[in-house]
C-alpha cells in the first residue's frame, strides 16, 4: 500500500503532471479574475502609493491565494511572489507565472533566517525588488499558519527596503470556503466580487524590536479588518483568526 502510495505521489509531482496542475490553476485564476465584476473598496489608500511608484509589501491572507491576482493592477509595477519550497508549490509556481507574475522559492515566515532552506536568498531578493520600486506579494501567515496570525517576513522586508506595508483582501459572492487550516476560498467564475484595500503602514528604518512588534500587530488587524470587510460585502462568513503562535522567531 505504502508502494502504491509513493508511486502515486511521484506521478502528480512529476514534471508532465505539474505542468498539467499548473494550467488548469492557471486558467482558473485568469477566469475568475476576467469574469468577476468587482467593487472597490478604500481606493483611496491605495492610489497615493502606486503615484508615488515606490516599493510595495502587498499582503493578503493564505486563504485568499486562488483569487489574489486579481486584486494587484498588472500595469502599476511588477510584482513579484513568494512561494514555499514544499513539492507543492511547484505547480502553484509555474501557476504564477502563467499569469505573468515573477516568483521567488522560499518562506517569508523566517526570510532573515539562513536556518530555512532558501529563506535569505528570498528575502534578499525580496528586499532588492522591493528597492527597485517593484511590488512584493506575501501572505504574511503563510505557508502553515496559524491562520490570520501575521509572521515577521512582511515587516522585516518592508523595513529593509523602505517599502510600504498594504493590507489588502477580496471576496466573491458565492465562493465555497474549505476547511483547511487556513479555511481556503474557491471562488466562482462570473461572480460579483469586492477588492478591500486597507491604509498603508510604514515601518521606520531605525525600527527596534517593540516598533516592528506594534507594526506586526498593526498590520495583523488591518488584513482582518479588510478580509471581514469584504466577507460582509458579499454575504460571507465571518472567518476568525487562529490560535496566536507563541514560537514565532525573534527579529533579528
Amino acid at each position: 500500500m505504502r508502494d502504491h502510495l509513493f508511486m502515486l505521489k511521484a506521478f502528480i509531482r512529476s514534471a508532465p503532471m505539474q505542468w498539467f496542475f499548473a494550467s488548469i490553476i492557471a486558467a482558473y485564476m485568469q477566469l475568475v479574475r476576467a469574469t468577476t465584476r468587482w467593487d472597490i473598496i478604500g481606493l483611496e489608500h491605495v492610489t497615493p502609493v502606486w503615484a508615488t511608484g515606490k516599493g510595495v509589501v502587498w499582503c493578503y491572507w493564505h486563504s485568499r491565494l486562488m483569487g489574489a491576482h486579481a486584486i494587484w493592477p498588472t500595469d502599476v509595477q511588477e510584482v513579484l511572489m513568494i512561494i514555499s519550497l514544499s513539492a507543492d508549490g511547484g505547480f502553484v509556481t509555474r501557476a504564477t507565472e502563467m499569469i505573468g507574475r515573477k516568483v521567488v522559492r522560499g518562506s517569508s515566515a523566517k526570510a532573515g533566517s539562513a536556518q530555512n532552506k532558501g529563506a535569505l536568498a528570498a528575502f534578499r531578493a525580496m528586499v532588492a525588488h522591493a528597492k527597485t520600486n517593484g511590488c512584493v506579494g506575501i501572505t504574511p501567515d503563510g505557508p502553515r499558519g496559524p491562520r490570520m496570525r501575521v509572521q515577521d517576513g512582511a515587516v522585516r522586508v518592508a523595513k529593509a527596503s523602505g517599502a510600504v506595508l498594504m493590507p489588502t483582501a477580496y471576496a466573491i459572492k458565492g465562493s465555497t470556503y474549505a476547511k483547511s487550516w487556513d479555511r481556503l476560498v474557491l471562488p466562482p467564475i462570473f461572480g460579483r466580487g469586492v477588492k478591500v484595500f486597507g491604509p498603508a503602514i510604514s515601518v521606520p528604518r531605525d525600527a527596534d524590536d517593540a516598533t516592528l512588534e506594534a507594526v506586526r500587530l498593526e498590520l495583523e488587524s488591518a488584513l482582518n479588518d479588510a478580509l471581514w470587510a469584504a466577507d460582509a460585502h458579499v454575504g460571507g462568513p465571518r472567518i476568525e483568526p487562529g490560535p496566536a503562535a507563541d514560537d514565532r522567531s525573534p527579529t533579528p
